[in-house]
Order: C-alpha cells, then structure tokens, then sequence
C-alpha cells in the first residue's frame, strides 16, 4: 500500500486529493514522500515512521556529532549526496548506513558494490530527509578547517607578514613553513586519507587553485582556494618531498611520510610545469591496507568465475586497464596471490 493510501486511510487525506497526488507523482516524476513533504501534509517524522513499518526497516534518528568524521570516509561525499544514503556508525568492519530511500535498486547496488570495495558488511537504517541534510553538513568539515586557515592566511597577507609571489628559494622556503600554509596541507592530505582517496590532485585554474580527491577512480573537486595560495602550498609539499622549491620549469618526483590518525602514512609526489602554474599529483599510500584477496576485489560472482577460469590456462593474456586508483595493481596482485599458492 502507497504512502498516499495509507494517509487516507487515516483520514489525513481525502480520495480527490489522494488522486491530483497521484496524477502530480505521474507527470514530475517526484516520489511521493517529496510531494507530501512539499504540500505539508503531514509531519516528516510521522510519514517516515509509516515508511519504516512499510518496509520493515528501523527508522533511525541521529545527530551530526555521533557521526565521527573517519566513518564519512566509508561513503564518498559525492555518493552519499547522489543516493541519498550516508554512514552512521561504524563497528570494526560492520557500518551503519542511513537510507532516505533504501527501495531504491540503484542505491542498493552502489552500496554493496562499497562493500565489497571496503570490504565491510553494513546494516541499512531509514533516516528522514531532515536528518540525511543535517549529516551531509558533516562532509563540510574540511572547507570548514581550510577556511580557518585562509583567514590566518589572508590576515598575514594583509599585514605584509607573508610575500605573495616569493622570487627566491629562501622565500619560498619562508612562504611554505607558515603555520596557516602547513595547517591546509596537513588539512588536505588528512581528509585524503580520511575520505580513502586514493590520490590527491592539485591544479592551478586561472581564478582559483582547485583541490581534487580521486576516489573509485574519479576526481572531485573538493574546495577551491585563493590562488594567491598556490606556490605556498606547491612549495609546502616540495619541502616534505625533498624537491627543489625554487625549479618551477622542470617535472619532479619525490616522496614522504607523515603520521595521520596514529599511523604513518606514504606519499608519492609529482610536480609537472603548466601554462598556469605547476600542478601536483599525490599517490596516497596506506601501508596498514593490507592486500586484498581474489575474493574482496568487488567482482561480481560471475565476473569472478569467468576471471577465475581465465587464469588457470596455460595461455593468453589477462589486460587490466582503467583509470589512476582504480585497482589495477591490486587486481594483478590478487591474481598473483592465487597462482602462487
């Protein structure tokens, strides 16, 4: 029984009404809990505690400060706003996820497809709309820490305590050791970590300088800062890699580890020259991610099989291909984990 139905069988709705609902839902596409919640006809809470009933699953209500940040990281940002689902608590390797619409198929399949990624077993709550916006806040945190930072930043740069364009080593060496410039690299490659990205892209636009996260292998943007930040954060992440700060003209390649959350972490640096400054590619390498076993790479079961078959013949060639982060290496490792035994 619809939502709808149910609300006049409850005498909240009468049967006209029920029907230009119905015809509304028909013609824009909107589900009906969107089109009840905009007529106001009837309190959020009430609607989704019909809906929990409905589909026999748990309406849960939590406030943005039970959610730690690192659970966020279970759910990329931009997933988590596209589905409308989003983690809750975490237990080892067992989540929480909190759904606005777990009857919808697609969400269904993008989450078990996160879990086999993770790998984590997951419990699916229904939370309300309200409740999923309150949390989606959380997902601010980062702007929100760089934002604090900048304003350090912009007071220095008011005072002249900080040369804009620095023109020599020693400058760019001054410039990058600031206590706001470190705090935005440190914020930066935290919530890389965090947020199980698997690389971090820095470029320079022609207004801003744009941070992206890649992870499942694709980019998002992440925040934009003042552009004027640019060579302080290029020259921050030179000096940790132990390349020239003051070589702008050349690619480089460096390396270095940091401690984030009590464990260290690995990063792969490469600098490349452009029309409108020098960009920067991080590798985030976590060493406590331990391989993965053939049978947590994600495959589908009969993807699985036909991978499985393919790699016991004594010929041919297997091609894996796709984009940076996407598992390349660790599907070959897999691979080689099985013939090895």
């Amino acid at each position: 029984m619809t939502l709808i139905n149910q609300l006049v069988e409850k005498g909240i709705l009468d049967k006209e009404k029920a029907t230009t609902l119905e015809f509304e839902i028909r013609e824009t596409g909107k589900r009906e809990e969107e089109v009840i919640l905009e007529r106001r006809l009837c309190d959020e809470n009430f609607l989704f505690d019909l809906k929990s009933k409905n589909l026999k699953i748990p309406l849960k209500e939590i406030v943005a400060s039970e959610v730690p940040l690192e659970t966020l990281g279970m759910i990329p940002e931009e997933t988590a706003k596209h589905y409308q689902m989003i983690p809750l608590i975490r237990k080892d390797k067992a989540l929480e996820v909190g759904m606005v619409y777990p009857e919808n198929l697609k969400a269904q399949e993008a989450l078990k497809f996160l879990a086999r990624q993770g790998p984590f077993t997951y419990q699916v709550f229904l939370i309300t709309p309200t409740t999923f916006s309150n949390l989606l806040k959380q997902y601010r945190t980062l702007r929100r820490e760089v934002g604090r930072a900048l304003e350090e930043l912009e007071t220095e740069f008011k005072e002249e305590k900080v040369e804009v364009r620095p023109r020599t080593a020693a400058e760019f060496e001054r410039l990058a050791e600031e206590a706001p410039i470190t705090k935005i690299v440190a914020v930066i490659l935290r919530h890389a970590v965090e947020g199980s990205a698997s690389d971090v892209h820095i470029e320079p636009t022609r207004e801003k300088l744009r941070i992206r996260f890649r992870l499942l292998g694709i980019l998002h943007s992440s925040i934009f800062l003042p552009l004027r930040t640019h060579p302080a954060v290029v020259a921050r992440i030179k000096i940790l890699s132990n390349l020239k700060i003051d070589e702008t003209r050349i690619p480089q390649d460096g390396r270095f580890s940091t401690q984030i959350n009590g464990g260290s972490i690995d990063f792969r640096v490469s600098t490349f020259p452009t029309t409108l400054g020098e960009k920067v590619a991080i590798r985030v390498l976590d060493p406590t991610i331990g391989l993965k076993t053939f049978g947590e790479l994600g495959l589908e079961k009969r993807n699985l099989e036909v991978v499985k078959q393919a790699i016991k013949r004594p010929y041919g060639l297997i091609l894996a291909s796709g984009p940076t982060g996407c598992g390349k290496t660790t599907t070959l490792y897999a691979i080689l984990q099985v013939l090895n035994k």
